[in-house]
């Protein structure tokens, strides 16, 4: 503003600044649109492929129920050993945990609400992508289960209690870094990268 400016330099004046504000708030508003696009594009993929993993695997488990129980059935009529049918329901329990588990967690994927406010879907995706949820208890128990179907089976054949346990507590341990490993390349990313804009949008 200049000293010599009259009524028209004024109006002028207010009309660029005016102009200046709103181009320059639609331009934050494209660039916050572009990237909650960018972000729920990527998610959208790491979702689908996770909900067809997840559906993979539940059709896998729901497939080895009745042949265990089969099998179960089998191992008593020609042993009449009760430790046959012990085993075979303790597999079957463990295997309908591990089903549902897993159907629990396709939904889960499969049925993802992007229209969520950017910060309630960024919270959401980044607890989906948590490593140790509270639905973690339930695959525990299922372990315990199998566990317990399995080891009678081993005594059966000359294994001891302690060597049974030392390889089923190993291939459980080895499993779990494998799967730590894979969540670490793959998924915590996401969950670092969400975790980071949602301190970024609260922050602002």
């Amino acid at each position: 503003i200049h000293p010599s400016w009259n009524i028209k330099d004024y109006y002028l004046f207010v009309i660029q600044s005016y102009t200046s504000v709103v181009l320059n708030d639609n331009t934050q508003k494209t660039g916050n649109s572009n990237q909650k696009k960018e972000k729920t594009s990527k998610l959208k993929k790491e979702d689908t492929t996770y909900a067809g993993i997840s559906w993979g695997l539940q059709i896998i488990y729901w497939v080895l129920i009745p042949l265990n129980a089969l099998i179960a059935v089998w191992e008593y009529i020609d042993s009449r050993n009760v430790n046959d049918i012990f085993s075979g329901l303790c597999i079957i329990l463990a295997f309908i945990m591990f089903a549902l588990l897993i159907r629990k967690y396709y939904k889960e994927y499969n049925s993802v609400d992007y229209s969520l406010p950017t910060v309630q879907m960024l919270k959401k995706a980044a607890y989906r992508y948590h490593p140790f949820r509270k639905s973690v208890i339930w695959a525990l128990l299922a372990v315990l289960l199998l566990d317990a179907g399995l080891t009678p089976k081993r005594l059966d054949n000359g294994f001891s209690v302690v060597s049974t346990q030392i390889m089923f507590g190993g291939a459980i341990i080895f499993g779990l870094l494998i799967g730590l490993i894979i969540w670490y390349i793959k998924y915590k990313p996401i969950r670092d990268e969400d975790q980071q804009q949602i301190k970024d949008i609260e922050g602002e």
